[in-house]
């Protein structure tokens, strides 16, 4: 009787805008749609889609009335020339900048000789990674462009809050979860779907872990188990927007999403 229940909200649930995150009614915990809303944010303003906001690591940061979300390069080389995008959540304002934005740029334009990489520059260094797996393609030119603005050495911007430390976790109590994996399987899903705006085809389409499920669990900073899935969208024989691995992790207390993570399959080649 609970798991038919349970179907029926979340079925109501996935209609729900991801992006208020204050409602109870979310799918997501606060944290998770601010940062859904940051990467709507990041493709409406600068065009990075979610493949090209892939080359980004995400920091969500909390402050007193919002969130602060923070896209960084992971990969020291392109510190310089990739910038940092910061969005500022706050209720229903939001905002989002880039740390490149009013500068002067040395040789901007279209190309890597640009200081500045945007969307045209991160769409050519995804085109690199589909022909080759090899970052060096792009990360010397990279290298040598910072040397040439001044930068001689990686991380040249300051290091967020808490950045490098893991998250708390506690071990995994099922005694303590409210609802079944499969209902969790079923949460991710329609996650996806509101997130990422995946079609019901690329959703059936959608295969669990890489070989066979693949899925572990733990508890949370808070004791309460939680559970992430990984769903792989993948055709081998023709190459589709949206294709790669899907991250999902839910809390089993209270049925929300924790966290949402793409690795662009094109990507994860290089």
């Amino acid at each position: 009787m609970l798991k038919k229940i349970l179907s029926l909200v979340f079925a109501v649930l996935v209609c729900v805008s991801a992006y208020h995150y204050a409602s109870s009614e979310s799918l997501f915990t606060e944290p998770c749609a601010a940062l859904v809303k940051a990467r709507q944010l990041l493709e409406e303003k600068y065009g990075l889609n979610q493949s090209l906001a892939a080359y980004f690591t995400e920091a969500v940061l909390k402050e007193e009335d919002g969130y602060k979300v923070v896209f960084y390069s992971n990969f020291e080389d392109l510190d310089y020339v990739l910038g940092r995008y910061t969005a500022t959540i706050k209720g229903e304002d939001a905002s989002i900048s880039w740390s490149w934005d009013g500068k002067e740029v040395p040789y901007a334009g279209n190309g890597l000789a640009s200081h500045a990489w945007g969307k045209d520059q991160l769409r050519e260094i995804w085109l690199i990674n589909k022909q080759s797996s090899r970052m060096s393609e792009y990360a010397t030119i990279a290298r040598d462009i910072a040397y040439a603005g001044g930068y001689d050495h990686a991380g040249y911007i300051a290091p967020l809050p808490g950045n490098g430390e893991e998250p708390d976790t506690q071990d995994y109590d099922p005694a303590k979860a409210k609802i079944t994996i499969e209902d969790s399987k079923k949460i991710a899903l329609d996650a996806l779907k509101e997130a990422y705006g995946l079609s019901d085809e690329q959703l059936n389409s959608m295969r669990l872990g890489i070989d066979g499920d693949f899925t572990w669990y733990e508890g949370n900073a808070k004791g309460e188990p939680v559970t992430t899935i990984v769903y792989v969208l993948w055709d081998e024989h023709k190459w589709e927007d949206g294709n790669g691995n899907y991250y999902v992790t839910v809390n089993q207390a209270n049925g929300l999403v924790e966290e949402l993570y793409y690795l662009d399959g094109i990507i994860g080649n290089g």
